[in-house]
């Protein structure tokens, strides 16, 4: 069975109130990752850093970390989960590493570039205690994960 995660977000579509959505990415939790806004337009997510997620350099968060955190916002802004499961995919994504992440909270906000009807370009802003430190694109397909 798996375990679900709450986590909050805004949605417009239901006049801005804060919502309760059920996410089964195991990974996401584990990382710490919530849900800060989502909407048509695109979403936001952050997390906490700890020193759990740093690279060999104290005080450094993984790039892998960061990277992640671009996916998730990109595909949470590509298109809405459902009861809990994703509805896209990745199909190729590129980051560009601005700045070391060093600091308390780090941040992620997409934005939808083309939506197809089957594939969406999105672009990812990943800021660390409100800097600047990487940028990612991304290309997501939509799928249909009960289709067998």
């Amino acid at each position: 069975m798996h375990r679900l995660l709450s986590l909050f977000h805004e949605d417009t579509r239901h006049g801005g109130e804060r919502m309760t959505v059920e996410i089964r990415n195991r990974f996401n939790h584990y990382l710490g990752i919530e849900v800060v806004h989502r909407d048509e337009q695109g979403c936001k997510v952050a997390l906490k850093i700890r020193p759990e997620l740093f690279n060999s350099i104290d005080g450094v968060v993984h790039g892998g970390v960061t990277a992640t955190l671009a996916d998730v916002a990109m595909g949470h802004g590509a298109a809405p989960h459902v009861d809990g499961v994703q509805q896209c995919v990745t199909v190729e994504s590129k980051i560009q590493y601005l700045y070391p992440a060093r600091g308390e909270r780090l941040e992620a906000e997409s934005r939808v570039l083309k939506q197809g009807k089957s594939l969406i370009i999105m672009e990812a802003r990943v800021t660390c205690d409100g800097k600047l430190v990487a940028f990612a694109t991304g290309t997501y397909a939509r799928v249909n994960p009960n289709r067998s």
